[in-house]
């Protein structure tokens, strides 16, 4: 039986001690950073209850996962499971505020394009014209990731010998529709514009 607890007292272990020896107690914090991780996702998580509830009401049926993921998205995280793991400091009910300035931030770094929208531009040297099918911000810089269906096949081959065919590709864009490693450097290979 443990020292401590033979005499009834409960006195804290080793983990504890450290990481009370490098945090401040929450009572001496300022109220806005007083707030508990799980404060910052009840908040989460009942925004998400409110956005299910609204949409049911226009008969857009929207499972509790589903409006999870949503939340996450807006907040700019790749998934709930992103966001949960690491929940954005200044984001409970009464900071409107810091969710404003996030969100002016988000908009200056957004993107023209949306999924279903039909666009045109120059794959490999060759013309073509589609549809996005998929979206999706990148955790590094402004890039996104990109998938066009071509409404024909697009030759990307430049041998006579061997025709070399794509019918949908996935790619990596900028906020100017032209593509870009995952550092955001262009590589020239693909150009969207919208129609």
């Amino acid at each position: 039986m443990p020292a401590h607890w033979r005499d009834g007292i409960v006195r804290p272990n080793r983990y504890e001690r450290r990481r009370a020896a490098t945090q401040a107690p929450l009572e001496k914090l300022p109220f806005a950073e007083r707030r508990t991780m799980s404060d910052i996702l009840k908040y989460a998580k009942g925004r998400a209850k409110r956005l299910r509830s609204y949409l049911a009401e226009l008969d857009l049926p929207l499972t509790h996962a589903q409006s999870l993921e949503a939340i996450a998205k807006e907040d700019g995280f790749r998934d709930w499971n992103t966001y949960a793991a690491n929940p954005p400091a200044g984001m409970a009910e009464n900071d409107v505020p810091a969710r404003a300035a996030q969100r002016d931030h988000q908009s200056a770094s957004r993107l023209q394009f949306h999924v279903g929208d039909r666009v045109a531009g120059i794959y490999r040297g060759t013309p073509y014209r589609g549809t996005i099918l998929g979206l999706e911000k990148t955790d590094g810089g402004p890039v996104w990731r990109i998938k066009i269906q071509f409404d024909a096949p697009v030759e990307i081959g430049t041998s006579e010998a061997l025709s070399l065919t794509r019918l949908r590709i996935r790619s990596m864009i900028n906020a100017d529709g032209a593509s870009v490693n995952l550092k955001g450097t262009p590589d020239g290979w693909l150009s969207v514009t919208l129609l």
